[in-house]
C-alpha cells in the first residue's frame, strides 16, 4: 500500500508540475520581461540581460537562503499562476456551454441562428439548382459546398452563444429526433454500459475538451501583459487561436463519440431499464426510456380527489 501511495503521489506531483507550475514559470517569466523591457524597450535583449548581471553581482544572490527564497517564490508565482489559468478555464467552459440567457451571451446566439438560417437558405436555393438541372456535376458540388458551410456553423439549427455549446448541443438534439431519448437524464446510465474501451475514448476527449479551455486560460491571461508589453499581444493571440483549433477539434471529437455510444449501446440501455426492444432502438422504445428515467411525472392520485 506504501508503494502505492508513494507512486499515486509521483503521478500527481507529475501531473500538477505539468499542468501549473511549468506553464505558471512561462508566465512569470515573460510577465517579469515585460515589466523590464516595456514599450520602450519591447526588443531589447540587452535590457533583461543587464538586469541579471546586476542581479547576480549582489551581495546577496551568493547566500544560500536567497537563493531558496527565490526559488520558493519562483514557484509559489508559477503555481499561482497556474491556478489563475485553471480558474479562467472554468469561466471559458462555462461560457462554451452557455444556453444564452444573458443579454450579451443572447445576442451572440440570436447572431450565430442568422448565420446559420442564411447558411440553410443556400443550402436550400443550392438544392433547387441541382434539381432543375438533372444532377450535374458542377450543381452536385455547389450543393455539397453549400451543406459542409452551414453543417460548419452547426450541424442542426444554431441556438447557442458559441461553436462549442451548439455542436454538443446538436446531438442531444439529433438523438432525441431520432430516438426520443432524453440525452442528459440517459447519459449517465448509458456510461455504465459502454465497454472500458468505448469509455476510454470518451475520457480522452473530454480531457482534450478540458486542455483547450486551459490554454484559452492561459491567453487570456497574457493579454494584460500587452498593457506594458506590446509583444504580449501577439503572444496571447496566438495562444488563443491555438486554444481555440485544439478545443474545437476536442468538442467535435467528443460530440462525434456521445453520439456513436448511444447509436451502439443505446438499445443495450433500454433492454437494461426492462422495456421490450425485439429490433433496432424506435421512438417508442425512446419515449419508454425518457419516461422511466426522467421521474418527474406528478402522480396526482397520491394527493386524493
Amino acid at each position: 500500500m506504501i508503494t502505492v501511495l508513494a507512486e499515486l503521489g509521483k503521478q500527481m506531483a507529475g501531473r500538477w508540475a505539468a499542468l501549473l507550475v511549468l506553464p505558471g514559470a512561462f508566465y512569470v517569466s515573460t510577465a517579469a520581461v515585460a515589466v523590464l523591457l516595456g514599450h520602450g524597450h519591447a526588443l531589447d535583449p540587452g535590457v533583461p540581460a543587464a538586469w541579471l548581471d546586476s542581479v547576480a553581482a549582489a551581495p546577496a544572490s551568493g547566500r544560500l537562503g536567497t537563493v531558496l527564497i527565490g526559488a520558493a517564490g519562483f514557484t509559489a508565482a508559477s503555481a499561482a499562476a497556474g491556478l489563475a489559468a485553471s480558474a479562467a478555464a472554468q469561466l471559458v467552459e462555462r461560457v462554451w456551454w452557455a444556453s444564452g440567457e444573458e443579454p450579451l451571451l443572447r445576442r451572440l446566439a440570436a447572431a450565430r441562428g442568422r448565420r446559420w438560417r442564411r447558411a440553410e437558405e443556400q443550402v436550400a436555393a443550392a438544392l433547387r439548382e441541382f434539381t432543375a438541372s438533372g444532377g450535374t456535376a458542377p450543381t452536385a458540388q455547389a450543393l455539397r459546398a453549400a451543406i459542409a458551410r452551414r453543417d460548419a456553423i452547426c450541424p442542426e439549427p444554431a441556438s447557442r452563444p458559441t461553436w462549442m455549446g451548439d455542436r454538443l448541443y446538436a446531438v442531444d438534439q439529433r438523438v432525441h429526433d431520432t430516438y426520443h431519448l432524453d440525452l442528459t437524464a440517459a447519459w449517465p446510465r448509458l456510461w455504465l454500459l459502454v465497454p472500458d474501451a468505448a469509455r476510454a475514448e470518451l475520457s480522452e476527449a473530454r480531457a482534450g475538451v478540458g486542455a483547450g479551455a486551459r490554454l484559452m486560460g492561459w491567453g487570456l491571461l497574457y493579454l494584460p501583459l500587452a498593457v506594458v508589453w506590446w509583444p504580449a499581444a501577439v503572444l496571447a493571440a496566438g495562444v488563443l487561436i491555438a486554444a481555440r483549433h485544439r478545443a474545437r477539434l476536442a468538442v467535435g471529437v467528443q460530440a462525434d463519440l456521445v453520439e456513436a455510444a448511444v447509436d451502439l449501446y443505446g438499445r443495450d440501455l433500454v433492454v437494461r431499464l426492462g422495456i421490450d426492444c425485439p429490433g433496432r432502438l424506435g421512438p417508442a422504445e425512446g419515449d419508454a426510456a425518457t419516461s422511466l428515467l426522467r421521474k418527474d411525472r406528478t402522480d396526482l392520485s397520491r394527493f386524493g380527489d
